[in-house]
């Protein structure tokens, strides 16, 4: 009896050493996140509301973005219908808004998407509020929450606000508001594990669009 009684305990020490060395394993094995996020993938849903007039918008929005780089965002209506397209880095910025069949190119500036969403923000802020960054520009003052995130950003000369929103996961709401206008943008969890190709960065005038430059 005694002897079964040593095996037992025995075995049972064995195990769980075995159980111990594959959980070490386990988290040596597992990558590690290092520094601040420097590139990623989101997709997103916005509703867009236009106040004046009256009207509102679902979309749903892919972006990958390189930190203060380049940005793509690829915008669609229901049912996948294609919105817009843009590409831009800190100084250029080229988009085609499909419905209109029009494609504007040049320089990238606060004035450079009021046609899209009728807001004068720099574009470049849009991939800011992605990635956690507070948003820049004259006039804007940014606050951190206790985890010291930006949590909002307000310009109140121009009346636009920035709040972000029941993070959980990586995943977060950041509502915009502005005279007149109000985004509501969703965000899963990013995607970090990415690879872009060099045409990813790039967006070419599509037949039958009108050209119209940004100064």
């Amino acid at each position: 009896m005694k002897i079964l009684w040593r095996q037992l305990i025995s075995l049972m020490q064995g195990l769980s050493i075995f159980l111990a060395v594959l959980l070490l394993n386990a988290c040596a094995s597992k990558p590690i996140v290092e520094g601040p996020l420097q590139k990623a993938e989101w997709q997103t849903k916005a509703l867009i509301r236009d106040m004046k007039a009256n009207k509102s918008q679902s979309v749903s929005i892919d972006m990958l973005a390189i930190k203060n780089q380049k940005v793509r965002m690829d915008v669609s209506a229901l049912m996948g219908f294609q919105v817009a397209s843009l590409v831009m880095s800190p100084k250029e910025i080229a988009y085609a808004i499909y419905p209109r069949k029009e494609f504007y190119y040049g320089k990238n500036s606060e004035k450079s998407i009021e046609r899209i969403i009728g807001l004068s923000l720099h574009p470049m802020n849009l991939a800011n509020i992605a990635f956690d960054e507070p948003v820049r520009g004259p006039g804007w003052v940014c606050e951190q929450d206790i985890s010291k995130l930006v949590k909002s950003c307000e310009n109140q000369q121009r009346s636009i606000r920035v709040d972000w929103k029941d993070r959980t996961e990586g995943q977060k709401k950041v509502v915009i508001t502005a005279p007149q206008f109000e985004m509501q943008w969703l965000f899963k969890a990013p995607q970090t594990e990415v690879q872009f190709k060099s045409e990813t960065f790039t967006l070419k005038q599509p037949d039958g669009f009108k050209a119209i430059q940004l100064n």
